[in-house]
């Protein structure tokens, strides 16, 4: 066997190198570096080399490094390929082999240089181990996560159906190219809570929104919370946001249902007193302030005859009809509420002139005469109905509320059934 010490040369190369003569039963001359590398000494590297090579390299790896060469003999192309040594103490080392060769007067030499890459492959692995980790965190997440790019106008949703181990590449996100641009077109989000996601891309600041979506090729809007947190590069500039959306429609139908509950009669399903209150008060302290609008009280006469003569079951039959009654006859934009056991309160927003108040009442009245209730007991409703108009009688709930009380008192101390503003 040759000894390195022949070639001065091969020992300044800055790698692990070696020299072989011959590809079938291979006679090796390695350099100093490589004997560094696998830690043995000069006399038990060339012992090795003559008795069993595969004590230092992998068996399998040396064949298909073979297999390499053979393919490329004559075309004088370098092979690569990854080579596993065991080392003097047993350790294992990953290096990659460039291997060349060459054709000289005395014969073909393969000319190989290792490099070690062991740390490489040792961080490649905690890599995967920790992506590993993280995908299986992912895959348990109830929420889905985003990106947003205020410069591209790209959103981007993790798809977790995706179950790819070694790369978190583009096919790892579900793309909506110039998203806030088309925002309208896809229909993606209801058309009511648009402005609530435009509001947050032009805010760029931390929100948390309740928005309904069609998400994941949904038929029908469900309610989503969705987390924004600005996304930032590596020199503190903001360039979108990062995220993640939680499906929430079942606590915020059953949360809209106690809503309801809580605001509304059980008996008429009209709002309640309290709530009817809030309500007519936020508006007219916001929305409806300056504008002219009609609150009434409607009682009906003499209900406590109805009770001790039919009972207390055609007496709720009494309040349910007028109930709707009220709630047919007034639209949309009024408000129908129950505020006591026999009497009811409209308030009717944005009026132009009292002359669709008035309609509305007389229509009222028309229909109790006209629709008796009951099969035997024919009984027809009568009511009295006091009316205050803001802001000429005040500008607030209690001013109204009061003011229309006195009124419809005056049509009880003369003569009821009528109404009075």
């Amino acid at each position: 066997m040759a000894h390195s010490n022949d070639l001065d040369f091969f020992n300044r190369i800055p790698v692990a190198g070696l020299l072989v003569n011959k590809i079938g039963r291979p006679n090796f001359i390695y350099n100093l570096k490589f004997l560094s590398l696998v830690g043995y000494t000069d006399a038990q590297m060339s012992e090795i080399f003559i008795r069993d090579y595969t004590k230092v390299f992998d068996e399998e790896d040396i064949k298909e490094l073979r297999r390499k060469l053979k393919e490329a003999e004559g075309t004088k192309k370098s092979v690569r390929q990854e080579l596993k040594l065991t080392c003097a103490d047993s350790t294992r080392l990953f290096t990659v082999i460039e291997a060349e060769v060459s054709e000289e007067n005395d014969g073909s030499y393969v000319l190989c240089a290792l490099t070690d890459i062991t740390q490489i492959k040792k961080a490649q692995a905690d890599y995967m181990l920790e992506q590993e980790r993280l995908l299986s965190v992912l895959r348990n997440y109830d929420d889905d996560l985003f990106e947003y790019d205020f410069e591209t106008d790209l959103l981007k949703v993790f798809n977790k159906n995706v179950l790819i181990k070694d790369s978190f590449g583009d096919d790892r996100w579900i793309k909506f190219e110039n998203f806030s641009k088309n925002l309208s077109q896809r229909r993606m989000i209801h058309p009511e809570d648009e402005s609530k996601l435009r509001f947050v891309f032009n805010q760029k600041s931390n929100y948390t929104i309740q928005i309904r979506m069609k998400y994941k090729d949904e038929k029908n809007y469900r309610w989503y919370e969705v987390d924004f947190n600005l996304l930032q590069d590596d020199d503190n500039n903001i360039i979108g946001y990062v995220g993640n959306v939680h499906d929430i429609d079942e606590l915020k139908a059953s949360t809209i249902e106690f809503k309801n509950k809580s605001q509304h009669d059980s008996l008429t399903g009209l709002y309640n007193n309290a709530s009817a209150k809030e309500i007519i008060e936020e508006y007219l302290q916001n929305e409806g302030k300056g504008r002219t609008n009609a609150l009434m009280i409607i009682d009906l006469d003499d209900f406590k005859h109805v009770n001790d003569t039919f009972g207390h079951r055609f007496g709720d039959r009494v309040i349910k009809t007028a109930a709707d009654t009220l709630n047919n006859t007034f639209g949309e934009n009024d408000l129908t509420a129950r505020i006591g056991g026999d009497e009811f309160l409209v308030f009717c927003r944005d009026i132009l002139d009292m002359s669709s108040v008035n309609e509305k009442v007389r229509k009222v009245f028309e229909t109790f005469a006209q629709n008796p209730v009951g099969d035997k007991e024919q009984y027809v409703i009568k009511t009295s109905i006091g009316i205050a108009v803001s802001p000429q009688d005040g500008t607030g709930f209690k001013r109204l509320f009061d003011k229309a009380d006195r009124n419809m008192y005056k049509v009880k101390r003369s003569g009821k059934n009528s109404y009075n503003f």
